[in-house]
């Protein structure tokens, strides 16, 4: 059996929203529990309902927000996640800072039913506003992790007959594991330098080799080099429509969307029937 390129480097595996949400509930909430309990020199006991209402939306817009930002926002270009990120910050904080009120005034209203909804005061507004701003950024941070942190180790096997081009099987190793994706569900595979990231049906994952080297080594009649900087899987295309000059707009599987030169353009008119 032929094996293929190998590159070194390490990355944490990316962490799932279930996962994320086991870890950070609990956390969050004994943390703001132990917050609220020393600042109001009061019981740990009657800390509880104010850590409810404080997590609450903590989790579950954070939760939101993390998800779109790892499954959407970062594989969309430098300009965009910026935007993205501004917008989504933004709900995030005052989203947050609206539930938080509405809870606060639930835990402390004699009806769950019925009770009055209070903002806080002009100061205690802009500290809570920095304050879901700050995790916002951690949760950006959280979601990030996993694509652009580290490099992946890459093992290319050659699982097809030696006269043909292309591997059919690359393993990712995490610690002393190795998890092995197969190239039919890569979608894309974008290059930086010495670094690629492959872009696949389930994420995207950093890779210490060059869009080159990956070029040489996938079979192309599935991948294309449609621009200097990326190839595309074929079969994960799911359109393409005419984005003038003679270039061509490819909506891909996982929902990027992926300019053509006009080089690559001909390349994938070339396979028209």
């Amino acid at each position: 059996m032929k094996q293929g390129p190998i590159a070194s480097g390490t990355t944490p595996r990316e962490v799932s929203a279930v996962r994320l949400a086991l870890i950070a509930t609990p956390t969050v909430f004994v943390a703001y529990a132990l917050v609220l309990s020393i600042g109001h020199d009061s019981p740990l006991l009657d800390a509880i309902p104010g850590a409810v209402a404080n997590t609450t939306p903590t989790v579950l817009f954070g939760l939101g927000a993390y998800e779109l930002i790892r499954t959407r926002l970062r594989k969309q270009g430098p300009l965009v996640q910026l935007a993205g990120h501004v917008l989504l910050c933004g709900a995030y904080t005052l989203l947050s800072y609206w539930l938080l009120i509405v809870m606060l005034g639930a835990v402390g209203g004699a009806s769950v039913i019925k009770f009055d909804v209070e903002p806080f005061p002009v100061r205690a507004s802009v500290w809570q506003m920095l304050e879901n701003a700050t995790v916002y950024g951690i949760i950006a941070a959280l979601a990030y992790r996993g694509s652009a942190a580290s490099a992946v180790t890459v093992v290319l096997r050659n699982a097809q007959d030696e006269s043909r081009p292309g591997f059919s099987r690359y393993f990712i190793r995490s610690g002393d594991e190795m998890q092995p994706i197969d190239v039919h569900l890569i979608v894309s595979i974008t290059g930086a330098d010495d670094y690629a990231e492959v872009a696949t049906v389930d994420g995207a994952h950093l890779v210490r080799m060059t869009l080159a080297d990956f070029e040489r080594s996938l079979d192309p009649e599935r991948f294309i080099r449609v621009h200097r900087s990326r190839i595309v899987n074929v079969e994960r295309i799911v359109r393409a429509e005419p984005a003038g000059g003679g270039r061509l707009l490819l909506h891909m599987q996982n929902g990027e969307a992926i300019p053509a030169s006009r080089a690559g353009s001909r390349l994938l008119r070339d396979r028209v029937l």
